[in-house]
């Protein structure tokens, strides 16, 4: 039977041509930033050799062309991909980690414990996030660990709020009173009752969460306070094709229509999932 709904929910996740192309567009990139990881080449140069063919235009030696250092721009998107999909993934899992257990505490307990809670959300959603992203990063320092942390100190509260929502619904449901007549503790009916009931929600916010991480990352990259030489993302890639825009436009180009392509799919996947899982909607 739950092999039968698994296969029913799956059809209905991808029951429509836009989500088959983002899964398989999701799927592509996410092989080719895997294959980066495990410094699989898929091009005949590295991403940081430089040449003496400076600012050439695409070719079929350089398909996105190359830098003005010589470097050949489609070995450092790809390169990239792996630097932005990272920070996109791992800010969702620890957004998803803080939010949901701070969310889960405010959402069960409620009262005061719940209002001090929530103030303090209401406070951080007062502040710009660029600006709170740039303080981050002034404190942490540039680097890949700094911009993680940032952004995931910024991308937790949308979660929370989610998670505090469910438990406030589900904590007074017939199976919460009867694991409370049992004897179970507040911290059981918690995380053995009350969060598995709302994975659902929670999956949706995480894949909300992924290309919101992305275009974070870019932004700070675009404006100087990304990830520093050598390493690169698709932001920096962006940041340093701007100067040429208007002589080699296929150094902006390039990495940005990756960032694009990549939060569409992203998005688009993340509304068949919220859709598929709506309880309203019948199967």
């Amino acid at each position: 039977m739950n092999s039968i709904l698994q296969s029913m929910l799956i059809k209905r996740i991808t029951n429509t041509l836009g989500c088959k192309i983002a899964l398989v567009i999701l799927f592509f990139i996410t092989i080719v930033s895997v294959l980066s990881w495990l410094n699989i080449s898929l091009t005949p140069f590295n991403y940081d050799s430089t040449s003496d063919m400076i600012l050439a235009g695409p070719s079929l030696i350089h398909p996105f062309g190359t830098d003005n250092l010589g470097r050949d721009l489609l070995s450092r998107v790809i390169y990239g991909s792996r630097l932005s999909l990272l920070i996109g993934y791992t800010v969702a899992v620890m957004a998803g980690v803080i939010g949901s257990v701070y969310g889960a505490i405010a959402g069960y307990f409620e009262g005061i414990f719940d209002t001090v809670l929530m103030a303090i959300i209401d406070v951080i959603y007062c502040l710009p996030d660029l600006l709170v992203m740039l303080l981050l990063g002034l404190v942490l320092g540039k680097g890949s660990l700094g911009i993680l942390i940032s952004l995931s100190l910024i991308t937790w509260m949308g979660v929370a709020r989610i998670v505090r929502a469910n438990f406030i619904q589900l904590k007074n449901e017939d199976f919460v009173t009867m694991a409370k007549a049992l004897g179970a503790n507040d911290f059981y009916i918690m995380f053995r009752h009350i969060f598995p009931n709302s994975l659902s929600s929670l999956l949706v916010s995480l894949f909300i969460t992924i290309p919101q991480a992305i275009l974070a990352e870019s932004t700070l990259s675009f404006i100087g306070l990304g990830l520093q030489a050598p390493q690169c993302s698709w932001g920096t890639l962006a940041s340093d094709g701007l100067s040429c825009l208007r002589t080699h436009p296929n150094l902006l180009f390039f990495p940005a229509f990756c960032i694009f392509i990549t939060v569409l799919s992203l998005n688009i996947f993340g509304d068949n999932l919220r859709d598929a899982l709506d309880p309203k909607i019948k199967i």
